[in-house]
């Protein structure tokens, strides 16, 4: 503050000015802001369009702010509107390129919308922001199943079992697609495993007689088969269960018959 000679005002120069100017850009940023947290309510109350709304008016206000172009490209993704998800989504990505939530969603839409190579390098992306976390590689490891990339899928789901020998979802997963891909033998080990670490999976069980019966091991199918009704909690496919089992009691039979006809 300085007195002007010529006039004998008080003269408050520029500083009054910026300050004038900070505190306009302070209520603009308060009110997006304030559009941003209603958006948000509105998006938790699965309340999309109307969130877009308040997301774009957000977004108008401060286009500096990554959360509000983050939820609007949810909100189109819960409207299945993926091309203006995705561009919202990299809108937040270049002010927040480091931000793992924002390359696994960049990842999901581009999955959603057909362009898994996109998706793989978000993915990838992902695990080199937090390479401790087996969901993200076991994401990775199902997009590749999807394109039919199945030796790939194995080597990460062997990777992660490798790593974490706890994490039961990869060995469920190894053994479906190994059972997918009709080596049976590798699948029912890797159900094995499952068993191993949580006897109380009781869709191990049936996996195994699964695969015993396509070895033609109807002995070991059956075992597990009972295995199976034994364990699970709720069988609705009781009739279907007990019906192979008595099937393959005569299969098993026919099998010892021509054996001896054999010797």
């Amino acid at each position: 503050m300085k007195i002007n000679d010529k006039t004998g005002y008080i003269s408050l120069g520029i500083n009054a000015n910026k300050s004038i100017e900070s505190g306009k850009v302070k209520q603009v940023k308060k009110s997006a802001y304030n559009y941003y947290r209603q958006a948000e309510r509105l998006r938790n109350r699965n309340k999309y369009k109307e969130a877009v709304e308040k997301y774009l008016k957000s977004i108008f206000m401060n286009r500096n702010n990554a959360s509000s172009y983050m939820g609007l490209g949810l909100a189109y993704k819960n409207l299945n509107i993926y091309e203006k998800a995705i561009n919202c989504m990299e809108k937040a990505e270049k002010i927040t390129p480091y931000d793992v939530k924002v390359q696994k969603e960049l990842a999901m839409c581009h999955i959603i919308n057909g362009d898994f190579e996109s998706g793989i390098k978000h993915l990838i992306n992902a695990i080199k922001l937090e390479p401790d976390n087996p969901d993200i590689q076991m994401q990775l490891a199902l997009v590749h199943e999807m394109i039919e990339e199945e030796d790939m899928a194995l080597k990460i789901y062997g990777r992660i079992i490798e790593i974490y020998p706890s994490y039961i979802r990869a060995y469920i997963q190894k053994g479906t697609l190994y059972m997918h891909i009709e080596d049976y033998i590798n699948s029912a080990k890797m159900f094995k495993e499952v068993i191993n670490k949580n006897p109380e999976y009781y869709r191990a069980y049936l996996a195994i007689g699964i695969c015993y019966e396509k070895l033609e091991n109807y002995r070991g199918a059956r075992r597990y088969y009972k295995k199976y009704i034994k364990t699970c909690p709720v069988l609705d496919n009781y009739k279907e269960i007990t019906g192979r089992i008595k099937e393959l009691k005569k299969l098993n039979k026919c099998n010892k018959t021509e054996l001896k006809i054999v010797r």
